[in-house]
């Protein structure tokens, strides 16, 4: 059952990877929200524009793992608070926990 071992931690890396792509894309698309609600986004364009293309590519990036949650709670009825994101990032975390203690099963037998 050792050769299962890599397997795992290239899949771990993976989760932790969408991990920290979600995390990045939802900070800034708050900070692009509110750079578009103030004078940030006519003082700064080039900036301003370089952060839409920033959101844009963790959008295309994180979108297809959060599709599925958005379907369960669709925006528009949970009062306007997309908690998709949320949801995604406790189901990696659920099942980072659960390779990890397979991972362990694996290496230590009892």
């Amino acid at each position: 059952m050792k050769f299962v071992v890599p397997f795992i931690d290239v899949v771990l890396i993976v989760l932790r990877l969408i991990w920290w792509i979600v995390i990045v894309w939802v900070i800034l698309s708050w900070i692009v929200f509110f750079a578009s609600q103030s004078s940030f986004r006519w003082r700064n364009r080039g900036l301003y524009n370089v952060l839409m293309q920033l959101n844009d590519l963790l959008n295309r990036m994180a979108y297809p793992f959060v599709r599925p949650f958005r379907r369960i709670l669709p925006p528009h009825k949970m009062g306007g608070i997309d908690w998709s994101p949320m949801l995604l990032l406790l189901a990696i975390y659920l099942i980072q926990r659960l390779l990890g203690l397979i991972l362990v099963s694996i290496i230590v037998p009892s």
